[in-house]
């Protein structure tokens, strides 16, 4: 008689397994004294042979939207924290810049190339596909292409990571910076 509105989401690719009342907390940095973290959108990537999903995460105590990215592997489940840093239309001399062997942020931090990183040449994106689903409604939001580019520094015994993404549909890169976040430092409530 009465539906259970709280399905699993296993439409797309879910390694976090969260369903639309999941929420996150975390017990470290900035995000520490953030509240609960409730799970928007399930983005699930395919490039380069590797399955993966971004988590769009917003808590109403901090401002920044927050993204979750989760690998699956075989025996642990590898999870980054990411946050937009900036967006750029699509521009000629912008796509040059990506892929080179470095990349300098605006705030003067320099990365180098994760894929290759030895490859003094210019290296073309990996190109992937993207699948967008709305936690709150189970829908699937639309389907597109994307090319990413991904670079680390080590800073203070930490690896810190930049993803740059442009979207096929219009040229849009949006870049975002993290580090990798372990379990313990993090706790996922899964709702009922």
């Amino acid at each position: 008689m009465f539906g259970n509105d709280n399905k699993k989401i296993d439409n797309i690719l879910n390694p976090l397994k969260i369903n639309k009342d999941s929420t996150i907390e975390f017990t470290i940095g900035e995000l520490k004294d953030a509240g609960m973290w409730k799970f928007k959108k399930i983005i699930e990537f395919t490039a380069a042979g590797r399955f993966y999903s971004r988590y769009i995460i917003h808590s109403d105590l901090y401002e920044d939207e927050m993204i979750l990215e989760a690998f699956p592997a075989k025996t642990l489940l590898e999870v980054y924290l990411y946050k937009l840093s900036d967006t750029i239309p699509f521009s000629e001399d912008f796509l040059d810049v990506a892929g080179q062997r470095y990349l300098t942020t605006p705030d003067g931090n320099e990365y180098m190339r994760c894929i290759m990183p030895n490859n003094e040449e210019r290296i073309d994106g990996i190109k992937g596909k993207i699948k967008v689903l709305d936690v709150n409604t189970n829908d699937i939001e639309r389907n597109g292409e994307v090319t990413i580019w991904d670079y680390e520094k080590q800073e203070d015994g930490l690896t810190k990571f930049v993803n740059v993404e442009m979207t096929e549909e219009n040229g849009m890169f949006r870049i975002f910076t993290g580090e990798m976040i372990e379990e313990i430092f993090y706790k996922i409530y899964l709702g009922e």
